[in-house]
C-alpha cells in the first residue's frame, strides 16, 4: 500500500501581491494616525513642561513682587527668547537659584543676583526637561511674553501675531484662521506665557502654555 504524502499549498504571487496590496492601504490608514499619536503624545508632554514654568514664574512674581527682570528687557507684547545664551542661563538662575556648568551641574550663584537676588528655588528642573545635550528642551524655540503694565493683560505685537498664526496654519486650515478676531487673539489674559512655534529636534511645533483652541471652537 503506497503511502500519500500531502503536497503543501505555497502562496502564489498574485496572493502575495494582493497581500502586500492590502498590508499597503492598511498602513496608509492606520500609520499617519499612529505618527500623530505619537507626535501629540510628544506635544502634550512640552506643553505640561511649559505650563508648570509659567506657574513657577508666577511663584517667583509672589515672592520678589516682580518677573525676573530679563523677562522686563523689551517692550511688553515682544517675546523674551531663550534662543540667547544670557536669557538662557538667567531663566535657569531665576527659576533654580543656581547656573548650570557646561558638565551639566548645578552652580550656587552670588548672593544678590540680580535675576534671584535670595538665590530661591521656585522650580526643581527634572531631567525630563533637558534634552540628550544637557539642555532644556526646545531651548532654542522658546519664547516668553510677559504683563510689564500689570493691568492683567498682554497685548502681542502685530508680527508676532502673525508669526503665529502663520506658523497654526499646520494645524488649521486657512478658512479656520482668517475667521480669528485678530484684536481679540491679539490679547491674553495672562500675566506670563511660554510658547514653542517649531522645534526640529523636538518634532513639536505650536506648543503654548495659555488655551489657544477656544478662538477655533
Amino acid at each position: 500500500m503506497k503511502n500519500k504524502t500531502k503536497e503543501k499549498r505555497a502562496f502564489t504571487l498574485i496572493e502575495l501581491l494582493v497581500v502586500i496590496s492590502i498590508l499597503g492601504i492598511l498602513m496608509g490608514i492606520v500609520g499617519p494616525k499612529v505618527i500623530d499619536l505619537l507626535s501629540g503624545s510628544e506635544k502634550t508632554k512640552v506643553q505640561a513642561i511649559v505650563r508648570g514654568w509659567v506657574t513657577q514664574l508666577h511663584q517667583y512674581k509672589a515672592h520678589y513682587g516682580y518677573f525676573p527682570p530679563f523677562l522686563l528687557s523689551v517692550e511688553e507684547g515682544a517675546p523674551v527668547s531663550l534662543a540667547e545664551p544670557d536669557n538662557y542661563d538667567n531663566f535657569l538662575i531665576s527659576l533654580k537659584g543656581k547656573s548650570m556648568s557646561e558638565d551639566g551641574t548645578w552652580m550656587p550663584v552670588e548672593v544678590g543676583h540680580q535675576q534671584n537676588r535670595k538665590g530661591k528655588e521656585f522650580h526643581s528642573f527634572s531631567e525630563d526637561e533637558f534634552d540628550a545635550g544637557g539642555k532644556l528642551i526646545g531651548a532654542d524655540n522658546i519664547m516668553i511674553i510677559v504683563d510689564q503694565d500689570g493691568d492683567g493683560t498682554i497685548t502681542l505685537d502685530d508680527g508676532l501675531v502673525n508669526e503665529i498664526l502663520q506658523s497654526l496654519a499646520v494645524d488649521y486650515s486657512s478658512t479656520e484662521i482668517q475667521a480669528i478676531d485678530s484684536d481679540k487673539f491679539a490679547k491674553l489674559r495672562e500675566k506670563v506665557a511660554v510658547f514653542i512655534l517649531d522645534d526640529d529636534d523636538l518634532d513639536v511645533q505650536n506648543v503654548f502654555s495659555w488655551n489657544i483652541e477656544k478662538f477655533f471652537d
